[in-house]
């Protein structure tokens, strides 16, 4: 696949890292320029602009206006509407840019797509379906299997293990082509919409939604916390123990190790929008 160098990887995301420390991750600010943060979770800051015309971003994964994708600043092939965890969606929403883990690959899906997931080695993708299924394909569009699904589900790998969240049953569901759904285990109290992400290790779930719930894959106590006002996000950072729940640099942000007992950590606001690192 044809991919070119930009500009900012030497330029700015490379120098940035010598001088600011390890790269959690990225931020968008309200110039849709696109900023590393820097450091631990417990310590972590807003670095200066390493690119400018950033629509979205998920982890290494950036789409551009102009509806270019990037992965760790190489701009990949084709026009792309939307960036998921793991992978670009086409304004049809039925052509599909694999971006995590090796060579991206590209899939074209039978119906459109609600949600795409990709497992922790990029050779799996998991996408909701608006027909409400769900389809799991190999690396090149192979298809593993299909299963009835809901909408409302949330979707998230544990490694390269495929997990659902059912808000009507109150359930996370292993989903494989052999067994089909089966219940990894059942959550206390009343469902409802909730994101569904896996901690690195693929030790636990994480869901949010009006509550922060961690619950351990091996049935270890669930723990349910409130979380910070404005989260709507669990993006994976560098670490795999630690996920952003929300991005404006011109405010507060905060991040939520799940290591930790009250794990809501906050990043400092960037003080001058218009300026570099404060």
């Amino acid at each position: 696949m044809r991919s070119a160098f930009l500009s900012f990887v030497a330029a700015g995301a490379l120098t940035a890292q010598s001088v600011g420390g390890p790269v959690l991750g990225y931020v968008i600010d309200g110039e849709a320029r696109m900023r590393p943060l820097f450091g631990m979770a417990a310590s972590a800051h807003v670095g200066a602009s390493v690119r400018e015309g950033v629509s979205d971003s998920w982890g290494p994964l950036a789409l551009l206006a102009n509806g270019t994708a990037l992965r760790d600043g190489v701009a990949l092939e084709g026009r792309w509407a939307s960036v998921q965890p793991g992978a670009f969606l086409d304004a049809s929403e039925r052509e599909v840019l694999v971006a995590a883990g090796g060579e991206p690959w590209q899939l074209a899906l039978p119906e459109r797509a609600v949600a795409v997931r990709v497992s922790a080695s990029g050779a799996l993708a998991a996408t909701l379906l608006a027909d409400e299924s769900v389809a799991v394909w190999a690396r090149g569009g192979k298809a593993e299997f299909r299963l009835p699904a809901s909408k409302w589900w949330s979707l998230a790998f544990a490694g390269e293990r495929l997990i659902a969240y059912d808000p009507a049953a109150n359930e996370l569901l292993w989903l494989d082509g052999a067994t089909g759904a089966t219940v990894a285990r059942k959550l206390d109290g009343a469902g409802g919409r909730l994101t569904l992400a896996v901690d690195g290790a693929g030790r636990n779930a994480i869901l949010l939604g009006e509550r922060l719930l961690v619950a351990p894959l091996d049935g270890g106590d669930l723990r349910v916390l409130t979380p910070p006002t404005g989260a709507d996000r669990l993006e994976l950072l560098q670490g795999g123990r630690s996920f952003l729940l929300t991005r404006n640099p011109a405010q507060p942000m905060w991040i939520f190790d799940s290591s930790r007992e009250d794990g809501f950590l906050v990043v400092p606001a960037v003080s001058n929008e218009k300026g570099g690192q404060q």
